[in-house]
């Protein structure tokens, strides 16, 4: 890989298990953080949504900034959109409530 590749997803804390895309990354893509962590993408994934860098099981903690902030409402393959349709609340049980 080139060492001129920009980062197109930023991991917030080291303990996180996604990472949010700095600008919309195309199926097949690599997307790329400043320490060189590299995933496979799955699906597009838009700008500011967040990137399984992992395989998440269904109901293990979704992890931002260190902190859970959902749960997986199914298996989460590395490299795919992690969204309010495979994440629900720990604490809300409503589709209006939601993770985002």
């Amino acid at each position: 890989m080139p060492m001129d590749r920009r980062a197109n997803m930023v991991r917030l804390a080291p303990a996180d298990n996604i990472a949010v895309a700095l600008s919309d990354i195309a199926a097949g893509e690599t997307a790329l953080d400043r320490a060189q962590l590299m995933v496979t993408v799955r699906e597009r994934i838009p700008q500011g949504h967040k990137i399984a860098l992992q395989p998440i099981a269904a109901d293990e903690p979704i992890i931002r900034f260190g902190m859970p902030v959902g749960l997986a409402k199914v298996a989460i393959a590395k490299g795919a959109l992690v969204h309010i349709h495979n994440v629900r609340s720990q604490y809300l049980d409503n589709e209006v409530d939601h993770y985002e």
